[in-house]
């Protein structure tokens, strides 16, 4: 009799935990994947500023075209004088059901790491959303709210 209580409060106990740890795995979820968004900006800007030619960072579906949202993000130079010529930098596909969306013709860091004007990623991750921040002047940081 004793064991059947005890199996019934472990029951109980489990149904209540069970959707609590749902919701915090997708929480650590969402903000190891905006973490992810933020360092893959911080590179953008350090290779800007490095090769002293313009970087773009955006969210696309497939290779250097970028999209308002998409499930992957890449990093591309493309040469001034040739639009034709790019080179990708970095390629960085979001596991499961994260999603990117953000300017349609993504972020880009001028030769000096600087921005034309300030801009945002959302990131989301089963229905919850973070806020990736570019300002003018490059920073980047992470918001629970919008820029």
């Amino acid at each position: 009799m004793e064991l059947m209580v005890t199996v019934a409060v472990l029951g109980i106990l489990a149904v209540v935990a069970v959707p609590a740890m749902t919701g915090m795995i997708n929480n650590s979820r969402l903000r190891g994947q905006a973490e992810e968004v933020t360092s893959t900006l911080q590179l953008a800007r350090s290779e800007a500023v490095r090769r002293n030619q313009r970087i773009t960072a955006c969210a696309s579906a497939a290779g250097t075209a970028c999209a308002a949202s998409a499930s992957r993000m890449v990093v591309y130079w493309q040469d001034p004088n040739n639009a034709a010529t790019t080179e990708m930098v970095r390629e960085i596909p979001m596991p499961g059901s994260v999603q990117i969306s953000g300017p349609a013709a993504g972020i880009q860091f001028r030769p000096t790491g600087l921005t034309d004007n300030a801009q945002q990623l959302q990131v989301t991750v089963a229905g919850s959303t973070r806020y990736v921040c570019v300002q003018i002047s490059g920073v980047v940081s992470i918001k629970k709210v919008a820029c």
